[in-house]
């Protein structure tokens, strides 16, 4: 059972970011009937909110000035902060989609932006290599202004919020290396990088759920798992994809992580062991995202296919590739999925 619903008033070019919020602290993407909302920004220059029921776009567009790349909700449900091509963060209320504020500080293109679990810090990070860590309450004070490297493509606090790791471009010796830093968020210090392994872009990092590891997907078409204490890795790299890794997402157990690739999959792995986990997820086109719901049971994906899916997890049950519901928008990329409490 799916649903579809077409946008021809919108260009069809890329959707960066999906994502999810609660009125809980948790995320969560079980489909059932009213209170579920998602929220992307794209190309287009606007950040748009949508039910997920009925595919339906709820409220006018937040509009900006240029294409919209990062995006994040707080915990608490009640702002959407998002950044891109004007080098600002935007803050919006979710309820009334009213522009609430804007923040500076970045010199370059706005890529990725990190909440804090605890809502009281974000971290964003621009293609001239800086990353900002700022006070998410009014006024948007800068605690930190690093210069990580050329570009900073993904960002991730770790569970206890005292930690900010990076996947990172930098140039050295004159060629680019592709790294994984990691930040203390009290002193904004370097305490361990650059981590190295991966052949080709680090397009997502991630946190294990105790903290102890981190994981990281690449255009090298591979997942690495890292000591977070070291920089060693663990075990051999997690093959399997046929293209970039684009977005990874930890289930709410910690046993599994979700990879979205341009391979047109979503696969399933034991963070353990690195196998794969079940059947992959195919899909028709390159894939840019991918989230778990908070009750682990389902998983929403975007991408060039043109629609956000709501998919049940393989394991969970026998319709092991039933898409829940789908909506036609743009190709999506990072992907965070956003709901009411309740599901």
């Amino acid at each position: 059972m799916h649903c579809t619903l077409s946008h021809p008033q919108v260009c069809p070019r890329s959707l960066f970011s999906l994502a999810t919020m609660s009125n809980t602290s948790k995320k969560s993407v079980d489909i059932l009937p009213g209170g579920e909302r998602v929220v992307t920004c794209s190309y287009d220059k606007t950040v748009r909110m949508w039910n997920v029921g009925n595919g339906e776009q709820e409220g006018t567009p937040m509009e900006h000035d240029g294409w919209v790349s990062g995006l994040a909700v707080t915990k608490d449900g009640k702002r959407i902060l998002n950044g891109g091509e004007d080098k600002k963060i935007r803050v919006w209320d979710v309820e009334t989609h009213e522009f609430m504020e804007e923040w500076g500080a970045h010199t370059g293109n706005i890529w990725c932006i990190a909440m804090a679990l605890d809502d009281l810090l974000t971290a964003s990070g621009d293609n001239n290599g800086k990353i900002v860590i700022r006070e998410v309450k009014e006024g948007g004070r800068t605690k930190h202004s690093i210069e990580a490297g050329s570009i900073v493509r993904s960002l991730c606090f770790s569970p206890n919020g005292k930690k900010l790791a990076a996947a990172v471009d930098r140039s050295e010796d004159d060629h680019i290396t592709h790294v994984i830093r990691v930040y203390d968020v009290e002193s904004g210090e370097l305490i361990l990088g650059s981590i190295k392994g991966h052949e080709r872009f680090v397009r997502c990092v991630l946190w294990s759920l105790d903290g102890s590891w981190l994981f990281t997907s690449s255009g090298d078409s591979t997942i690495r798992c890292w000591n977070s204490e070291t920089g060693e890795p663990i075990g051999q790299p997690w093959t399997g994809h046929t293209d970039a890794v684009t977005s990874l997402s930890l289930s709410p157990d910690g046993t599994k992580v979700a990879s979205a690739s341009f391979d047109k999959t979503v696969r399933f792995w034991d963070v353990h062991s690195g196998e794969p986990v079940e059947q992959p997820l195919q899909h028709e086109r390159r894939l840019w995202a991918v989230t778990f719901s908070p009750s682990g049971k389902f998983v929403a994906t975007g991408g060039y296919d043109n629609k956000v899916s709501i998919w049940r997890v393989p394991w969970w049950d026998d319709s092991q590739k039933q898409v829940i519901t789908a909506f036609t928008y743009l190709p999506t990329t990072f992907l965070t999925v956003l709901v009411a409490t309740g599901t």
